[in-house]
């Protein structure tokens, strides 16, 4: 009879706290939905109760820290972030990330540094604490460490766009051509349709152009300057103002600026994949290889034309239009393509 009893008790304190896990998902589903609509006093409304029914919500912290930042109330932010680190329980590394970006906005860099590096000390794996140490030294003028954050944050994921663009702004600054060019191709590849993209598009087409003009009706000149590249990147650095000059031949001139781009594009990636690697580092690894193997795959074309809606341009939609299949096959490539560090 006893045992009965305390069976019973138990299932009854089981439903107990199945019916109290419920009230704060949903008064916490209320909250967010009055930050979305950026009523913030009142989303903090509907976590303060959800903390008054379960002291130890996780997420009603954090997500009381993300109103308060929204607020700019930043203690109150940091105060709830901490409550949410000392638990280590989940969301601890998005309050890593939160406490870092509010430090950064309150002008405070070397305190979000240090908050970034203990939240990848005890998360390294997450992407977002690299790149925010990454976009906090690259403010702060710090390109080397901004660079090696980014490494990190790509390899643990690729598919983060904002980090090769902000990989492209750090190698630019560096004077590093080759560089800048492969994290453009690459974040255009992700975000191929945005504001960002449009800018993206720019840089890489200025960088393509760099040091070739055109000075009679038959000479081109090639302008070098001292490339800041490193020795294994200086032929290709000089190969992409020569494939730029072809422009000009005969033969190129009935051709498009989009024929031109695809053509330029397959000598580039295949240049780079024949120059002796005699330290295979990061980049050759991550970058190098993904655009020599995508070259080999012959998806260069589908790759340019794809990249290219940033230019906004009718050839290019409507060679998008009649080449769906060129665009598939390509996506099904890159779904199954395993980038190798």
């Amino acid at each position: 009879m006893k045992k009965r009893i305390i069976v019973l008790m138990l299932s009854v304190f089981a439903l107990c706290a199945a019916a109290q896990n419920q009230q704060v998902e949903e008064l916490i589903e209320k909250g967010v939905k009055q930050h979305d609509e950026g009523n913030y006093k009142a989303a903090i409304n509907f976590y303060q109760q959800a903390l008054e029914k379960d002291k130890a919500s996780v997420l009603a912290h954090y997500e009381i820290a993300s109103s308060y930042y929204a607020m700019k109330e930043y203690d109150k932010a940091i105060e709830h972030c901490d409550a949410v680190i000392d638990a280590d329980k989940d969301y601890a590394d998005k309050a890593f990330v939160l406490k870092g970006t509010v430090y950064d906005v309150m002008g405070k860099p070397a305190e979000a540094v240090k908050v970034y590096k203990k939240g990848i000390k005890k998360f390294p794996g997450k992407y977002l604490l690299h790149y925010n140490l990454a976009l906090t030294c690259y403010n702060q003028k710090d390109d080397k460490q901004a660079e090696r954050s980014l490494q990190d944050a790509l390899t643990a994921n690729p598919g983060h766009a904002s980090s090769h663009m902000l990989m492209a702004y750090v190698m630019s600054d560096k004077g590093s051509r080759v560089r800048t060019m492969l994290a453009l191709y690459n974040f255009l590849l992700l975000e191929p349709n945005s504001k960002r993209s449009v800018k993206a598009w720019d840089m890489l087409n200025k960088l393509t152009r760099k040091g070739v003009s055109k000075s009679g009706e038959n000479t081109i000149n090639i302008s070098l300057d001292n490339s800041k590249d490193s020795e294994e990147f200086r032929a290709a650095d000089l190969m992409v103002s020569m494939l730029e000059a072809t422009r000009n031949l005969e033969e190129n001139e009935k051709k498009s600026d989009e024929q031109m781009f695809v053509e330029n594009s397959e000598s580039f990636f295949k240049i780079l994949g024949e120059l002796e690697k005699k330290n295979r580092g990061f980049w050759w690894k991550f970058y190098v290889d993904f655009f020599n193997d995508l070259n080999n795959a012959r998806h260069t074309e589908a790759l340019c034309y794809y990249i290219s809606q940033a230019a906004k341009k009718e050839a290019v939609n409507t060679w998008l239009d009649n080449n769906k299949t060129k665009i598939d096959s390509f996506g099904e490539w890159y779904k199954t393509y395993g980038r190798k560090f």
